[in-house]
């Protein structure tokens, strides 16, 4: 099961490291849209690094035997799917005592990583197949009829087309929707993964989710659900979690006002309200009443389908001469992610500032030589500063159970301003950010004793430590006076004080 307490890394296999040169049929590195070598050898190569940054689960992109080359484009990122059974030969290393793309390869990768004390999340698609090319046609082991997909239709639509004209399985058929939770099972009892990030949820028949949890979820409540439901409405995204038994889900909400208030700088209310009288706007945050449970949501600022990666959109805003600012605002940004709720996902590279524009910019191959030589850190700036950053930042999200499991209150926000508070039985985190270009001019109080959402009991504690600690500069503690504390930030600065 995939808890609050874990930092999510998501992996494109593909891309992020070649651990055995063996299995490099069709590899073109040069090319963005070719293979380019990595595999689960270096996965399991690069688990020290995983353990140094301090990932609790990776998530990899989908392992299904792949069509190969459409176009000019590849399948290497494993969503062409030719066999939902097979494993594809680009990420294994072959042992003649098992058989072509067994499952036993992700087993034993899997069973690589849990020796590590690091959880798998497997990827998978039921939405689509690969596309119908001579390939697919003229496979011998197809198990996928010609009758399950859908017809074409003259107008799109979101369910039954098909999506970037990959070819839409009816799941309303019920030999479909039984052939899939049956595949899902396979995977499960074979490999022991932890997790299943499921692709592309919004254009699956609701049907298939009936069947999901009634089967799969009804046998195994440990395996965590985290669907992809690629949209911005709370409303539609919400009801996976309520109507349709997903433990979490991308919280892309929350991604879009990140962006919009950290890079381009719209007012900190859209994050959130203080809710101390009526009629206040909502942010973001105070939407989280329509989830199950929001605290379960995964949250992210990079990923493979979204426009850009984050630190290029930064750049794209200031300026892709003024780093200093852009690495301000991205360990800005990266100390709310760690710090709000919701379990955090980083994208491969993030942790060092990888930049790239859309697909296929932003799958890259993960810089090793370039950027770490033969270390486990980066050895250059300013990849260093921000790797070390997230990293003091996943510490101090693992030792503080106010940030994993706490109450969220907000306790100020004005246009430049964020303040909130954490807390978990007497672990009491404050979290305040100033994201304006300008330093502070002169300290601010913010008052918490008369906060009427804030129970009784948190004041208490307050009172009686006294004094906060800053826990990302520790020679910086604040009094804790009058109910209230008084604090002075740089530009685009947040800091995380812990009540002593």
């Amino acid at each position: 099961m995939i808890s609050q307490e874990d930092v999510i890394y998501f992996i494109l296999t593909d891309r992020f490291c070649d651990g055995d040169p063996n299995n490099n049929q069709d590899v073109d590195k040069n090319n963005l849209k070719q293979y380019h070598g990595g595999d689960f050898a270096g996965i399991i190569k690069k688990i020290p690094y995983l353990k140094k940054l301090g990932i609790t689960t990776v998530w990899i992109t989908p392992v299904y035997l792949s069509i190969g080359t459409v176009g000019d484009s590849a399948g290497y990122h494993g969503y062409w799917a030719l066999d939902f059974e097979r494993i594809d030969p680009h990420l294994y290393s072959q042992d003649p005592s098992l058989a072509e793309g067994s499952k036993e390869y992700l087993k034993r990768l899997v069973d690589k990583l849990h020796k590590a004390n690091i959880k798998v999340i497997l990827d998978m698609v039921v939405n689509h197949t690969s596309y119908h090319n001579q390939a697919y046609h003229d496979y011998p082991y197809k198990k996928i009829q010609d009758t399950w997909f859908n017809p074409a239709r003259a107008e799109w639509d979101e369910i039954e087309s098909p999506l970037a004209g990959l070819p839409d399985l009816n799941h309303d058929l019920p030999e479909v929707a039984d052939y899939f939770v049956n595949n899902i099972v396979d995977w499960i009892e074979q490999t022991g993964i932890d997790g299943i990030r499921m692709d592309t949820i919004k254009h699956v028949e609701k049907r298939f989710w009936h069947f999901f949890k009634s089967y799969v979820k009804g046998k195994y409540r440990n395996i965590t659900l985290l669907g992809e439901y690629l949209g911005y409405d709370v409303y539609r995204i919400s009801e996976y979690q309520k109507a349709h038994d997903f433990d979490t889900l991308f919280d892309f909400p929350l991604c879009a006002v990140i962006k919009e208030v950290f890079i381009h700088n719209a007012p900190m209310t859209k994050l959130a309200q203080p809710r101390l009288k009526e009629g206040e706007p909502e942010g973001i945050l105070d939407m989280d009443k329509y989830y199950t449970n929001a605290n379960r949501l995964v949250t992210m600022i990079d990923n493979h389908d979204l426009d850009k990666r984050f630190m290029t959109e930064i750049l794209d805003k200031v300026g892709h001469w003024d780093m200093d600012l852009a690495v301000e605002i991205f360990k800005t940004v990266l100390t709310f992610l760690f710090t709000t709720r919701g379990i955090p996902q980083i994208y491969y590279g993030t942790e060092i500032g990888m930049e790239g524009y859309g697909d296929p910019d932003n799958r890259k191959s993960m810089p090793w030589k370039k950027v770490f030589g033969d270390k486990l850190t980066p050895i250059v700036k300013p990849q260093s500063e921000i790797f070390n950053h997230l990293k003091s930042l996943i510490k101090l999200q693992r030792e503080n159970k106010a940030i994993t499991c706490g109450y969220l209150f907000t306790l100020y926000v004005d246009t430049f301003i964020y303040a909130y508070l954490r807390e978990f039985r007497g672990n009491t985190i404050i979290v305040v950010i100033n994201n304006g270009l300008t330093p502070m001019p002169s300290p601010l109080s913010i008052p918490i004793e008369v906060n009427s959402n804030i129970p009784p009991r948190i004041k208490e504690n307050l009172q009686k430590g006294k004094t906060l600690t800053n826990l990302l500069n520790p020679k910086e503690i604040i009094p804790y006076e009058n109910g209230q504390i008084s604090v002075k930030l740089h530009r685009k600065e947040a800091k995380v004080y812990k009540l002593s």
